[in-house]
């Protein structure tokens, strides 16, 4: 199949689908009257993060790791391109649809897929800002999405069902709990939205008083390189056990960005947005803060190439250790505290041991040239994609978790440049996106 190309099912299947799907609309509405017959007209079904690779980072603390078992037999299903540049890591709903953002001149820049055949279940045009972010999925596969100015709750056909006005854009927002979306914008205002009605949960929590709500994207300049203009520059990290949130901020007037801990319980019934702790790194943090599977070790890039680990309830810093760079400023933490950091593009795959009070080497790939953040999981392998020896396009690489030996190999027909993310749907289906704005997905044929 050529890339670019999505497979048509023939006559049949297509009759035979829209048949099913009639059944599903009848199901439906006669399963919302039986609903509306036996309550007050308030639902008590509260959304929550689906299951799959719902957010950015896979997980709510963005730790780019699945328990998802991927087959043997995969291979390339489809592949098509958005039209424009992607930058933001794509996602995968329990239901196996596939959401991604790009930088389109014309037509749509918000995409949901088919997982199956790469048909597009819908395509939005939404305000410049959306290619920024990756969407966030429910369990009913709704989408949530910021523009500057405005946070969106959009349902599984892209309509909108609600609008919430923000000081800035909210950059790909997490769950925090039930029915409850957390929205960060890189101007440095925190809103704890209610995901069925759009309303807010919490007063909202500006972080500096330079926020300008009449210049929406004021400072989204300087988020590419985490700049002293954009506070906020990444997505949060989530800990909804804990009931607390952390983010890369950098505070009004200082010289380098920190990290800090934001605690969102109820006090006397009320839901507060409230300071947890604050985390000064030297050199200041960069990229996305990211926790670790069990919620209790926060790790982060600082500005000079070092990750940081610090202890996730009290900010203490607990081990730094030089990786040579922050790449795309995330990095895939297993369970087993095995931590694939990001490099620069072209960097030799490594891997490294949280070890509680320090880390140590696991091993290093000098032959691989990295092109993605990798993807681990929880069978013990991860994925990670490289450039072809000497050519330009890229494949996706199985690794062993432990050693770093390479377990099988997947081409990328015709990319180019680098991989903005490998996400792993709940059946073990994979999907990649190229920054020149192509979609790839893989599953057992």
């Amino acid at each position: 199949m050529l890339v670019g190309s999505v497979s048509q099912p023939n006559t049949a299947s297509r009759i035979s689908r829209r048949k099913t799907a009639l059944q599903v609309v009848v199901a439906a509405a006669a399963l919302s009257l039986g609903v509306a017959a036996c309550s007050s007209g308030i639902s008590n079904v509260e959304s929550h993060a689906s299951s799959g690779w719902p957010s950015y980072g896979g997980t709510d603390g963005n730790a780019n790791f699945a328990t998802a078992k991927v087959p043997g037999d995969l291979a390339l299903n489809w592949s098509r391109p958005t039209g424009g540049p992607i930058s933001a890591p794509p996602v995968i709903s329990g239901k196996n649809a596939i959401g991604v953002t790009a930088d389109t001149e014309n037509g749509c820049n918000t995409f949901y897929f088919d997982s199956a055949d790469g048909r597009k279940l819908y395509c939005k045009r939404m305000e410049g800002g959306a290619q920024l972010s990756s969407l966030l999925l429910d369990q009913y596969d709704n989408a949530y999405v910021g523009v500057p100015g405005t946070f969106f709750g959009l349902n599984t056909t892209g309509a909108v069902r609600w609008q919430t006005p923000t000081v800035g854009l909210a950059l790909s927002a997490k769950f925090a709990g039930p029915a409850t979306v957390l929205a960060v914008t890189q101007q440095g205002q925190i809103q704890l939205i209610d995901a069925q009605t759009g309303r807010l949960q919490a007063a909202p929590v500006t972080l500096r008083t330079d926020t300008d709500a009449s210049n929406p994207g004021n400072g989204l300049g300087d988020c590419v390189d985490n700049g002293p203009h954009c506070p906020v520059p990444a997505a949060p990290a989530v800990d909804t056990e804990r009931q607390r949130f952390y983010l890369n901020f950098w505070p009004q007037g200082k010289i380098a960005s920190q990290v800090r801990a934001f605690d969102y319980s109820e006090i006397k019934g009320t839901k507060t947005i409230r300071d947890a702790w604050t985390a000064d790194i030297p050199g200041g943090v960069i990229g996305s803060p990211v926790l670790s599977p069990d919620s209790s070790t926060l790790y982060i890039y600082n500005r000079l190439g070092s990750l940081y680990a610090v202890d996730a309830a009290n900010g203490k810093q607990l081990w730094n250790y030089n990786v040579g760079g922050y790449g795309m400023g995330t990095m895939a933490v297993s369970s087993k505290g095995t931590i694939v950091p990001t490099g620069v593009l072209g960097a030799p795959l490594v891997a490294i041991k949280d070890d509680g009070n320090k880390a140590t080497a696991l091993w290093h790939r000098d032959d691989l040239h990295t092109a993605s953040t990798a993807t681990l999981l929880s069978n013990g392998t991860g994925w990670v994609a490289v450039r072809d020896a000497g050519k330009d396009t890229l494949s996706l690489v199985e690794f062993d978790a432990a050693t770093g030996a390479t377990k099988r190999t997947l081409p990328l027909p015709d990319s180019l440049g680098y991989v903005t993310g490998i996400a792993v749907s709940s059946g073990g289906d994979l999907v990649a996106t190229t920054q020149i704005g192509n979609v790839y997905q893989f599953s057992v044929r």
